[in-house]
């Protein structure tokens, strides 16, 4: 499964540039809209002053009264001045109107501060009055000298520029974010073709071991940084792949030199407790030693069995085999132990009960879980045994009347040498590796083991193990199975 780093590391990238894009093309969109608008409004202005010459080319003021030359103007001027002539007034020095057109009149405009300004300074001031229904009006003060002094208003609508603004507005609301579809577009294209490399080491990763001498990370060849990050990494992993190798040789050369020792010392107890007749005390204490010498020859063997399983694996060797007789014989084999601490087994099995198992790693399983019954159990205590089928699956349970786990350390049950505080304070002896592996040779086999446990009411460990057929589909048998111990 492809890992999500690079995906999730594409699109922040993506994201950030897109997002940093849109930034800049919307302050260079409003500052573009902002020049075009007062292009439009400007050219408004112009269009004011160009008809206020024609209409003062037209315009005589003496002793006032006004008159129109319109009559006397050419063809092209005349035209220009009818068509200025339709929001016209013209006031006095006391703002007071002299004369004024039908429609300047019928809108009643008012006459604001800028008109009295152009009385005063003799230049050309602008207002905008909004008229009913949404409509805006552009006036031009332009002052008249005769006799006296006066001031000419000129109007036009400013509806057209109001609409070409608008227009320009939502053609760039349309553009701009089609422009941010395709540049988010194509900055994940570039994100992807960039971060391709690390998507590539990301997975490589995923896959190494530091056992595994073969398996490395990607060189492009490229000697960018990527080829610098891999060639890193896997010099670090070589070493680390080398200081594993000394650990496992040594672990092994380790458990090969103590086995031998423990094995004689076991034999040797054995056959002190047989042959001769000492005091109590002495049979005690042999007996003590006896178990010590067993704990630490079952956790050399955990650790021969962790040393002999390359890359933290264990190997199994399936062949079919009948799960009922394997979980029958070991019950069997724990009911002396068991008696001899005065518990009850009792057993349940399902007969005929086939699939693909390990027999070795399935009986080393059981009496993991028997052991732990027996060792943490109250005095004449009861464990029980059930082995049952269910959709193609194989359930094993062993459930004890002991002290239970409490709820907090229920999670952890399962890692390596961890064992509860309980367990720690009390005087049985334990590594914290059996549950580890028998979590391992339950997933190698494709099952799961799950605990449930009520302190002071006891445990029930349920083992479920699938019977997968012995022949694989495309005909070849079905022989071995790895699986890594967690």
């Amino acid at each position: 499964m492809k890992s999500l780093l690079p995906r999730r590391l594409r699109s922040r990238l993506a994201i950030k540039q897109t997002l940093s894009f849109a930034l800049l093309v919307m302050v260079l969109a409003g500052g573009a809209y902002a020049l075009f608008a007062h292009r439009i409004y400007e050219q408004l202005d112009d269009e004011l002053q160009d008809r206020t010459i024609a209409v003062r080319s037209m315009l005589q003021v003496r002793n006032g009264e006004v008159r129109w030359l319109n009559k006397e103007a050419d063809r092209e001027v005349r035209d220009q001045f009818e068509r200025s002539i339709r929001y016209f007034d013209l006031l006095d020095d006391q703002t007071q109107v002299v004369d004024s057109s039908r429609g300047m009149t019928a809108l009643q405009i008012p006459i604001g501060d800028s008109a009295q300004q152009s009385l005063t300074s003799e230049s050309i001031t602008y207002d905008t009055f909004r008229l009913p229904g949404d409509s805006r009006l552009r006036v031009i003060n332009a002052p008249v000298t005769s006799q006296k002094r006066y001031v000419m208003r000129l109007a036009t609508s400013m509806d057209q520029a109001d609409r070409d603004c608008a227009r320009l507005r939502s053609f760039l609301l349309f553009l701009l974010p089609c422009v941010f579809l395709v540049h988010g577009i194509s900055s994940w294209a570039v994100a992807k073709d960039t971060l391709r490399p690390l998507e590539a080491i990301t997975s490589a990763a995923a896959r190494l071991n530091p056992l595994d001498q073969g398996t490395r990370l990607p060189v492009f060849g490229n000697d960018d940084e990527f080829d610098q990050l891999s060639i890193t990494l896997n010099a670090a992993f070589a070493r680390m792949h080398s200081s594993f190798q000394r650990m496992s040789d040594f672990l092994r050369n380790l458990s090969h030199e103590v086995r031998q020792p423990l094995t004689v010392m076991r034999a040797e107890a054995e056959q002190a407790l047989r042959q001769s007749e000492p005091s109590h005390g002495y049979r005690e204490m042999l007996s003590s030693q006896l178990q010590h010498v067993e704990l630490l020859a079952r956790t050399v063997s955990d650790l021969m069995e962790m040393a002999q399983s390359e890359n933290d694996q264990i190997k199994l060797h399936c062949q079919p085999e009948d799960l009922a007789e394997l979980v029958q014989a070991a019950v069997d084999g724990m009911r002396i132990k068991a008696s001899e601490n005065n518990m009850q087994i009792s057993s349940a099995v399902q007969q005929n009960v086939v699939g693909q198992f390990d027999a070795g790693q399935i009986w080393r399983l059981l009496l993991n879980l028997l052991e732990n019954a027996i060792k943490y159990n109250r005095p004449e205590g009861k464990i029980d045994v059930a082995l049952t089928t269910h959709d193609g699956v194989a359930i094993v349970s062993v459930t004890d009347t002991g002290q239970g786990i409490p709820a907090e350390e229920q999670a952890r049950i399962f890692e390596r040498g961890f064992r509860t505080q309980s367990a720690r304070k009390s005087a049985v002896p334990g590594t914290g590796l059996g549950l580890h592996f028998a979590r391992a040779i339950v997933e190698a086999h494709g099952g799961a083991i799950e605990l449930t446990s009520v302190p002071g009411q006891g445990t029930c460990f349920r083992v479920t193990l699938p019977l997968t057929s012995s022949v694989r589909p495309d005909g070849t048998e079905l022989t071995s199975h790895d699986a890594p111990i967690n």
